[in-house]
């Protein structure tokens, strides 16, 4: 299954779906824009002359009337300007021009029609006029014999000036009005023709978009549909299928993956089939590695010889001892057991090995009565302890002493990883029950540790891959105990049993079995 490449291919998924929303949001966010910043502008021009007309068309209504009004009530009454607002309450005269001159100013610099722009300015001109006149008349207000004068002013220049500026407002007004006319036609003009500009625009971007979705969902489907096909073969049985996506890097690792899975799932069909063939041999093989046939002779020629010597006790010793051993090593039947009993397994054989080895062994056993009615896989300490005694002691000088002990640590992690999947504590049968907590995972750890002659760096490698089963045990079986014993430990717990070793060499080596901590029930 060939997949053509194309230009696409490079993109992630999560890109394609983004340049797909891009493609889709972005012209039509920009045509938008466009549209909105047209229409705020027109607008906005259509706004400022309408602000321009009202504000001028307030003082074509009442600066005539006010300035004239208290014009004549200074002159009437002799005050000054600053008295007329005093006394009168009525706005002073520079008060007036000076805001009518600040509005005009700013009406002046926004208009664009010439002819209004002519009368704006003629209308400051006229203020500033205006203010001198109303300065004469506020210097002579309150001198003798001016009275007359100051009416005449009122009449010839005050009311003069303010008649023509309220005549300027009005053209002014006239004028920009005009202008708003013109304006409001433009401005339906480019209505117009926005319109059919953006419905030009929207079909062509609609069209683009819909076309560069479609290839782009083309190029995440049509893989996605390569790989169901795939799937479907491999599970009616075909695992010679394969994919070749040229896709986004994560639909390209589905593939591999696929392809992965499909080949291992071949490879496993396959190994079933040998497994099937060979497990008998296994099987006995497992069985050799459990009873050392070279211990059991060793056994029985030290009890006959300790008969001939007429020792007893030491015969009835040596027999509860391999008695006590047998009795673990079959248990029934059953896969697990009390911590308890490995512990006296281990114990029997310790005892009948000292007899032997009385020499070069001692042994220690500090396990607290607290954790002997946990469960563990039967047969896990008497090949440790085994590789202590033949590996560690026998090769050192003098005696030296073999140490099991136990501790426990609590493993965190979260429910939602499942992580119980693939534990098989259900391997204990009928005969024995394997409860464990649900929320929570501990962990004892038991050791065995010796003083003996210990490993080199590159001994220890090995072993501890053999124990990570990353390397096979030699021929001569060296390696076979923790190979069986690590094995049976991922088997049956699966990431939360193992092996660590360490050593030094000429110190000793210290052997750590990990396993949950799980309640053996009492026997049903």
């Amino acid at each position: 299954m060939k997949q053509k490449k194309s230009v696409l291919s490079s993109f992630s998924t999560r890109q394609k779906l983004t340049l797909m929303s891009a493609l889709i949001i972005l012209p039509f966010l920009v045509l938008t824009g466009i549209v909105i910043y047209e229409l705020n502008r027109l607008a906005a021009s259509y706004d400022l002359i309408v602000k321009n007309i009202t504000n001028a068309n307030e003082y074509n209504i009442v600066f005539k009337e006010k300035m004239d009004s208290v014009m004549y009530q200074m002159v009437a009454r002799s005050l000054e300007k600053t008295e007329v607002e005093e006394e009168l309450s009525m706005t002073n005269p520079d008060e007036l021009i000076d805001s009518a001159a600040s509005d005009f100013t700013r009406i002046v610099d926004l208009t664009t029609s010439v002819e209004a722009k002519s009368r704006i300015k003629s209308i400051l001109k006229l203020l500033g006029t205006l203010k001198k006149r109303t300065n004469e008349i506020n210097n002579t207000v309150k001198m003798s014999g001016q009275y007359d004068d100051n009416m005449l002013r009122l009449d010839t220049d005050i009311r003069i000036i303010t008649e023509l500026i309220q005549e300027r407002i009005s053209e002014y007004i006239y004028y920009e009005s005009s202008t708003m006319e013109t304006m409001r036609q433009d401005i339906d003009r480019q209505k117009t023709i926005l319109i059919n500009l953006t419905l030009l625009i929207v079909l062509v971007l609609l069209g683009t978009s819909v076309l560069f979705t479609v290839t782009i969902s083309r190029s995440i489907t049509a893989p996605i549909d390569e790989l169901c096909l795939a799937t479907d073969e491999v599970a009616h049985g075909n695992f010679a299928v394969r994919t070749n996506i040229e896709s986004s890097s994560e639909l390209i690792q589905l593939g591999n993956s696929l392809n992965s899975m499909a080949a291992q799932l071949g490879g496993l069909v396959e190994n079933i089939k040998r497994e099937q063939i060979n497990s008998r041999n296994l099987e006995l093989r497992l069985l050799q590695a459990q009873i050392n046939p070279h211990f059991l002779y060793n056994t029985l020629d030290n009890i006959v010889w300790l008969s001939e010597d007429d020792r007893k006790e030491e015969v009835a010793s040596i027999v509860t001892s391999l008695s006590r051993f047998f009795r673990t090593t079959l248990s029934g039947g059953r896969d697990f057991i009390r911590i308890r009993d490995e512990l006296s397994h281990v114990e029997a054989y310790l005892e009948i090995q000292q007899f032997r080895y009385r020499d070069i062994l001692d042994y220690r056993i500090d396990v607290p009565k607290t954790y002997l009615e946990y469960a563990i896989i039967k047969m896990t300490l008497q090949p440790i302890v085994e590789n202590a005694l033949y590996h560690g002691l026998k090769n050192k000088r003098g005696k030296g002493e073999i140490r099991i002990g136990i501790s426990e640590r609590l493993l965190r992690y979260t429910k939602d990883q499942d992580i119980f999947k693939g534990v098989g504590f259900e391997a204990a049968g009928e005969n024995a029950l394997v409860t464990i907590d649900p929320d929570t995972v501990e962990q004892l750890v038991l050791f065995v540790e010796d003083d003996g002659i210990g490993m080199k760096p590159e001994e220890l490698s090995r072993i501890q891959r053999i124990a990570d089963g990353k390397e096979k045990p030699s021929i001569d079986n060296k390696g076979f105990g923790i190979s069986n014993v690590a094995e049976r430990l991922k088997l049956n717990y699966g990431e939360y049993g193992g092996l660590k070793i360490s050593s030094v060499f000429g110190e000793g080596t210290r052997v750590e079995i990990m396993i949950p901590k799980t309640f053996m029930e009492a026997d049903s």
